[in-house]
């Protein structure tokens, strides 16, 4: 009991630190963190398992209604997201166009998650 107590207070305190020292947009990962319904410590354990949002393998972002919504609702923030890895990296040139509500919000929200999964890959290997 002790030892899982311990694991899960660390866990906390590994989760808090990458949301305060090392997470570009803490506020939008917080959020897709508890979108994602995925277990942090899973998530530490098996990060390259939970990196594509279209694999199905993080059950908030696999339903339209779900990941729709999101975007719609962060809208602004996965934009700025979107602008700066743009910035650094050139153009998306396969990006769905916004005429299409459905996909284009659904995409954003699986940017938002592998961008955030990137920099969490990124955290655990340093």
């Amino acid at each position: 009991m002790k030892s899982l107590i311990h694991k899960t207070n660390f866990m906390c305190k590994l989760k808090k630190r990458f949301l305060e020292k090392y997470s570009s947009f803490p506020e939008l990962h917080r959020v897709l963190l508890k979108q994602s319904a995925v277990d942090w410590s899973e998530l530490v354990k098996h990060p390259q398992d939970y990196y594509a949002a279209d694999s199905g393998s993080v059950p908030g972002m696999i339903y339209y209604t779900d990941t729709v919504a999101f975007a719609k609702k962060h809208h602004l923030s996965i934009l700025q997201i979107l602008e700066e890895f743009e910035s650094d990296c050139g153009k998306l040139e396969n990006k769905p166009s916004p005429t299409d509500e459905v996909q284009y919000f659904n995409w954003l929200s699986w940017f938002a998650w592998e961008s955030m999964m990137s920099e969490v890959i990124s955290f655990l290997e340093s």
